[in-house]
């Protein structure tokens, strides 16, 4: 099998908050095409979308799933993403592989948190878009009022289809471009009670897309009408544009509905051809669709099969890719060897011939391939742009529960960041603790459960300690740092004297040799500087790292016999250890800069609970639906504040968090931090 010619393509995902809908809709959707026979059920894990074990047990999308299927001679790749702002990064990486996208609406709530983040996202990528206002047959439900909230958002919304019914009573809708009604899977007459009203909503259509063009416009002016291609040619433009975004509408769990959107998707969203060229990395040509053109493709997903090994999902956006072949990884300059072209369909696949622009195919087993790079031809490829991939705002330390276990910990560890690369994994030098870095408490979580499930692992997290550092706050001049050893035969002598002075925030220890006349032999001087390097590594506060100081050398005593590198590298160290005890140390936090969203009326909690974390509220901004507040917080304050934030704003509220600078930390919790520090080291941890 080959996938079709990209002008009969189309690729889009389902995007959205989190209960919205998404899954139940792509069923629908699939079941509409007769791609499935019947609509799986989140509810009772029986989804053909949502199907790892972590997913069925939750009940929620947690990974971006991928079902290629036919319909009226079309080819389409459906998406479903995740809601979770714990997860939904996995759904902003998809759309930088993908033609349109579909921002699902809850009925009775309208656009939310996680609908302004998608809708922010599909901006950043340039991806058109269309809504779908799901769960019209419940009550409360009001699609005037979840379309108006799509404004909100800083879209140009325009309804593109009716219901017909409400609540129990909903039987259909009206396709309001083709000027239609669907009470099933296929197209009938427009009842007549609805024809007065859907002849209003349809001349306000086709206001909207003549407004968005200026030919267009022009015709409309002087005819007072367009014909029905001009409407939708001119609709699909506004939409490619992101100048309109057709609101689509029905109930996805009694499939109302469901068959008029597939219908309008594949109508108003772009094929690869009317998307365009791609940019290339560099100064490089942009890439056209084009089937002849060298090959070119994108890494959107890395995922682990347990019968194919790491599947790599890639979107091919030039030239023509057959299997068994050889193509190049350009991001990272090697060579790749590929098998079978395989045709994802949720967890299954299919094999295909060869995969032209447009087709979303997944290879398996290729080394060194991650998500985000580029792939091309061997020979005159371009590469295109690296997807940008959201960083982490939450670490635990994390360690094998039995000893021994380490290497199997950290090479199982290697292969889950492969999979997700919102995942970090690093080593915080200043604590010596192994860190993984994610989107949130549940992400780290999960993901843990599924490193016990796939690959047999045990593992303890623990909230990770912070990284302080101490640092002094005056000059200490001409401290004695001296070993002497000296009772027969070779001994050991080394003296120096040392000057300290503070450095501004983030200087480091610099060291400066400043001794004249050969007091101290030049090849000396480096186990002085040595000493005091590795005496800054624990501070006389509480063990943390000094930092911010610079160390001086102005004199010091040598013995022709006794001293050696040996006895200076003491010397330094015991210099720099009493200088800094009479520079009066301090104790330095990591402070972040932390921006919160929050819906309008939850900003006076958040922004209280803020200043209780000893946090400076830097200013607020409208944006979308809500608020979006800058402050600055001591990491301290920080480590657990995902799930405070879930529980004071109900999980409509997301954070980002990165390191800002380090700041003095107040008396009264320094001496609280020296004193654990102190009880830590007396019980030998």
């Amino acid at each position: 099998m080959s996938t079709p010619d990209a002008a009969h393509t189309r690729n889009f995902a389902l995007v959205g908050h989190a209960g919205d809908g998404k899954t139940s809709l792509a069923e629908a959707l699939l079941c509409a095409a007769g791609a499935i026979e019947k609509p799986g059920s989140v509810s009772d894990g029986s989804s053909h979308l949502d199907t790892s074990p972590e997913e069925r047990e939750r009940k929620s999308t947690l990974a971006s799933s991928v079902f290629a299927f036919a319909w009226n001679e079309m080819h389409l790749t459906l998406v479903d993403t995740p809601g979770d702002p714990n997860f939904q990064p996995d759904a902003q990486i998809a759309l930088h592989a993908l033609d349109g996208a579909v921002l699902v609406l809850s009925a009775t709530e309208g656009a939310r948190v996680g609908s302004e983040a998608m809708w922010r996202a599909c901006e950043r990528a340039g991806v058109p878009l269309l809504a779908f206002v799901n769960g019209l047959d419940k009550e409360r439900a009001d699609l005037q009022a979840a379309t108006q909230s799509l404004a909100a958002l800083g879209a140009a919304p325009i309804c593109a289809a009716l219901p017909i019914g409400a609540g129990d009573s909903l039987s259909g809708v009206v396709d309001l471009v083709a000027m239609q009604a669907w009470r099933g899977n296929a197209p009938e007459a427009i009842p007549a009670e609805m024809r007065e009203e859907a002849a209003q909503a349809r001349s306000a259509l086709v206001e909207a897309v003549a407004e968005s063009d200026d030919a267009l416009l022009e015709k409309y002016l002087e005819q007072g009408e367009l014909d029905d291609a001009e409407v939708e040619r001119g609709l699909v433009a506004g939409v490619c544009a992101r100048k309109l975004v057709p609101v689509l509408c029905g109930a996805a769990l009694p499939q109302v509905g469901t068959a008029a959107a597939l219908s309008a998707m594949t109508r108003l969203l772009p094929s690869p051809v009317a998307r365009g060229p791609w940019p290339a990395d560099g100064e490089a040509e942009a890439l056209a669709p084009d089937p002849k053109a060298p090959f070119s493709a994108r890494v959107f997903k890395t995922a682990m099969d347990r019968y194919a090994g790491q599947l790599s999902y890639l979107r091919v956006v030039s030239g023509t890719l057959h299997g068994d072949g050889s193509i190049q990884n350009a991001t990272r300059g090697s060579k790749l060897r590929i098998g079978k072209l395989l045709l994802p369909r949720g967890d299954q696949t299919e094999e295909l011939a060869q995969a032209g622009p447009g087709a979303v195919v997944a290879l398996a087993k290729l080394k060194d391939v991650h998500t985000g790079d580029a792939l091309c031809a061997e020979k005159n490829g371009v590469a295109l742009p690296r997807i940008p991939i959201p960083r982490g705002v939450l670490s635990y330390a994390i360690s094998a529960s039995a000893k021994g276990d380490e290497d199997k910990l950290f090479s199982a560890l290697g292969r889950l960041v492969e999979e997700d690369p919102t995942l970090q994994l690093g080593r915080e030098a200043g604590t010596g603790e192994f860190l993984l870095t994610g989107m949130g408490e549940l992400h780290i979580r999960l993901s843990v459960q599924k490193l016990r499930r796939i690959y047999d692992v045990q593992v303890e997290l623990k909230t990770p300690k912070v990284p302080y550092r101490e640092t002094i706050t005056r000059k200490a001049e001409n401290v004695e740092g001296k070993l002497k050893k000296q009772t027969g035969g070779k001994g050991m002598f080394g003296v120096c004297y040392l000057s300290l002075e503070p450095l501004p925030r983030g200087a480091g220890v610099e060291f400066s040799d400043e001794v004249a006349g050969g007091a101290i032999p030049r090849n000396l001087i480096p186990a002085v500087e040595k000493g005091c390097l590795e005496a800054s590594e624990a501070g006389p506060l509480a063990g943390y790292p000094v930092v911010d100081l610079r160390v001086r050398c102005i004199d010091g005593k040598h013995h022709s016999v006794d001293s050696n590198e040996m006895a200076f590298k003491l010397a330094g160290s015991f210099g720099f250890k009493a200088a800094v005890e009479q520079a009066r140390p301090t104790l330095l936090e990591p402070v972040m800069h932390v921006e919160v969203s929050v819906p309008d009326d939850q900003l006076g909690d958040v922004m209280g609970d803020l200043s209780s974390r000893r946090g400076k509220v830097q200013g607020t901004e409208a944006r979308g639906g809500g608020q979006v507040v800058q402050a600055e917080v001591p990491m301290a304050e920080m480590l657990e504040y995902a799930s405070a934030l879930t529980s004071l704003t109900g999980g409509k509220g997301v954070f980002h968090m990165e390191l800002s600078h380090y700041a003095e930390v107040p008396v009264a919790e320094r001496e609280k931090i020296v004193a654990a520090a102190k009880a830590a080291g007396d019980k030998g941890d």
